[in-house]
């Protein structure tokens, strides 16, 4: 990666590897999943969902029935995940705990080394500016912006949308960033993965053991600061 290769798999890839279920690793049955529809008791009351005949009649598919929409492409839609420090919805990082960031043994299954990235604008600008330039790429409005961090929730009994940006709380630990875009098949390698050739990494990172980030946690230093403008004063924290 350092050398600037950026080796995407697929959302096919990650909703079949095997071996894997146990440790919540990279295996996610949800992955190929866009939302879920569950009929049955909800906050609103009771959800029904029947199938509807050519001729107008409505079969009610019963109390237990559950629709899966999932991704039209999802061999051809390519992820790369990174883990990130970031606020989660609740403000505060993933991991985080008495103002230290926490980060689990279970990133040794990944390696024993990672990749820090010391300028994260310079490195989307570089993706960016790479992404330009293949022609045989395309967006959609399912991957949203493209990027993003994850949010985590309990999938269990979920109904709703989930999309690219959306895990269960069991992955929570790994601190999730992806990228997505789509690829077509031609540009897709003899295993189904995508290398994705960004240019040289090497002024903007280093290479660090995982086991330092376990043995000496991050610590967090929020601060308070005032913003002016010529109309008013806010106070931001």
């Amino acid at each position: 990666m350092q050398n600037g290769l950026l080796y995407m798999n697929s959302l096919d890839y990650f909703s079949n590897l095997k071996d894997e279920e146990s440790l919540a690793l990279r295996v996610d049955e949800h992955e190929e999943v866009y939302g879920i529809l569950r009929a049955g008791p909800n906050e609103k009351g009771f959800s029904t969902l029947a199938l509807k005949l050519g001729n107008g009649e409505e079969i009610d598919l019963g109390e237990e029935a559950i629709l899966t929409a999932k991704f039209p492409r999802p061999k051809n839609t390519m992820l790369f995940c990174m883990g990130a420090l970031g606020d989660g919805q609740y403000g505060v990082i993933p991991g985080e705990k008495d103002n230290q960031i926490i980060f689990d043994e279970k990133f040794l299954e990944f390696g024993s080394h990672l990749l820090l990235i010391t300028k994260p604008t310079e490195f989307s600008s570089r993706i960016n500016a790479a992404l330009s330039k293949e022609s045989d790429a395309f967006g959609s409005k399912i991957f949203h912006d493209g990027y993003g961090i994850v949010n985590y929730m309990s999938l269990k009994g979920y109904s709703g949308p989930i999309g690219l940006y959306t895990k269960d709380t069991k992955y929570s630990w790994q601190m999730e960033f992806r990228i997505a875009f789509g690829v077509e098949d031609h540009r897709l390698n003899n295993r189904g993965a995508f290398e994705f050739n960004i240019g040289d990494l090497s002024d903007i990172s280093q290479i660090i053991p995982v086991q330092a980030l376990i043995d000496l946690p991050m610590t967090v230093k929020r601060r308070t600061y005032i913003e002016f403008s010529d109309e008013h004063e806010q106070i931001s924290g």
